[in-house]
Formats: structure tokens, C-alpha cells, sequence
């Protein structure tokens, strides 16, 4: 009769490090969608009422509150996702490439998103509150509108660096590397078009996505088949 062999201590520690990646990329949609709910998004293009209502005469604490909730949600995500990214590193040139591209997308995504993103759609609100014309305002929030487009392309070269690492490792479904990769392509298509609303279609299917690869990492790190280079356990005869 074939008996798996015990984990080792190498073994338990990656089911953790699994059961850690994908508990952070839950954490990553959860607090987005919390954070989101709390705020006045203003899109691009919309109208002098619309803009005002958002920027001038909203709660300011409450979509600070929002704010600093996405805030957290993308470190949660910056975390998350160099995690997986070394749990999919691979020997050799090609393995290292994938996981440095992940963890590169992962890194200048949160750069661009909390830098250019949450600190100009941070300084429209504060300074529509405080007296500033409007089409000033808007046009740094503007700038916020901007940083969350050209963000979906680094999102995008993550989800295409994990598809193509997760295809040539096996170290989770073959169906979460395949969504990947057309994950990763919507987002850099919905760029240019972006105007159309097509990039708002991008986002949500990356949401899911992500929330998708957490589950897979989670399930990964309950498989007791798998060690840590995700290759099946020794058997004994």
C-alpha cells in the first residue's frame, strides 16, 4: 500500500507562506470594495454638477476614511502579490524573468497607484473643500483618472507574469494561468479605450481574478500532495 511520507519542515512552511498569499489577495479585494463604498468616485468627462457634488460638497472624512482604506488595501496587495511571486520563482533564467516581472508590475502598480492615484484624488478633495475653483480641482483629480488607467498595464504585466509562472511551474490550476493571461491582455487593450468605459470592465474582472488566485492559494497550501517546489509528495511502498 503507498503511504505519503510526512511533510517536512520545508513542506509546512510553504503550505503557510500559500495559506498567507492567499489570504492577503482576499484581504486585497475585500478592503478595495470596503474602501471604494466610502467614496465619491468622479470620472473623466463628467459634468460640472457631478464634479462639484463630488469634490466640493461630499464628506470629506468619510471618503478620507475610504481613501485610507484603499490605502491599506493596495500595501495588502503589494504584499500579496511579491509573495506569490517568490512562491512561483522557478530555477533557472526563464523562472527568475517570470518572477521578477511579477514582482515588478506588483511594485511599480502600487508606486504608480498611491503616488500619482490616491495622493492627487487625496489633494482635489482637500482643496475642493477648502475654497479652490473647481476646474482646478478637477484637474488634478484628472490626474488621479490617469495614474488608475496607465495602473491597469502594470496590473496587467503581474496577472501575464503569474499566468505564464503558474504555466511553467504547475504550482496552481492550469485554469487560473489561462484567465490570467486574458486578464493581463483586457487590461492593456482597455487602455487606449479607456474613455468607453471598457477599462471599468478590465478592473472588475481583474477583482475577480485576484480573489480567484487567493482561493487557488489557498487551496494549494491544504494540498497535502504538494511540497514546496510544487511537485508531488514521495510515496513508500
Amino acid at each position: 500500500m503507498n503511504n505519503l511520507t510526512a511533510p517536512s519542515p520545508a513542506d509546512t512552511g510553504s503550505r503557510t507562506l500559500w495559506r498567507v498569499a492567499g489570504g492577503l489577495m482576499l484581504g486585497y479585494v475585500v478592503l478595495t470594495f470596503a474602501g471604494v463604498a466610502l467614496e465619491q468616485t468622479l470620472m473623466l468627462g463628467d459634468k460640472a454638477g457631478v464634479s462639484s457634488a463630488a469634490l466640493t460638497q461630499s464628506s470629506l472624512p468619510k471618503n478620507f476614511a475610504g481613501g485610507y482604506i484603499e490605502f491599506l488595501a493596495t500595501l495588502t496587495f503589494l504584499l500579496g502579490a511579491l509573495l506569490i511571486a517568490n512562491l512561483l520563482r522557478a530555477d533557472g533564467p526563464l523562472g527568475n524573468w517570470l518572477a521578477s516581472c511579477a514582482a515588478a508590475g506588483a511594485v511599480v502598480a502600487t508606486a504608480v497607484t498611491v503616488s500619482a492615484g490616491f495622493a492627487a484624488g487625496a489633494a482635489a478633495l482637500y482643496d475642493g473643500h477648502h475654497g479652490a475653483d473647481l476646474s482646478t480641482v478637477v484637474a488634478v483629480n484628472d490626474i488621479r483618472n490617469f495614474a488608475f488607467f496607465l495602473s491597469g498595464g502594470l496590473f496587467g504585466v503581474f496577472a501575464l507574469a503569474v499566468a505564464a509562472a503558474i504555466r511553467t511551474t504547475g504550482r496552481l490550476p492550469r485554469w487560473v494561468s489561462t484567465t490570467g493571461f486574458v486578464v493581463g491582455v483586457l487590461y492593456h487593450v482597455a487602455i487606449p479605450a479607456a474613455r468607453t468605459g471598457v477599462i471599468n470592465a478590465a478592473t472588475l474582472l481583474g477583482f475577480v481574478w485576484m480573489t480567484a488566485l487567493g482561493v487557488a492559494a489557498l487551496r494549494q497550501s491544504r494540498s497535502p500532495r504538494r511540497v514546496a517546489l510544487g511537485q508531488p509528495a514521495s510515496a513508500t511502498v
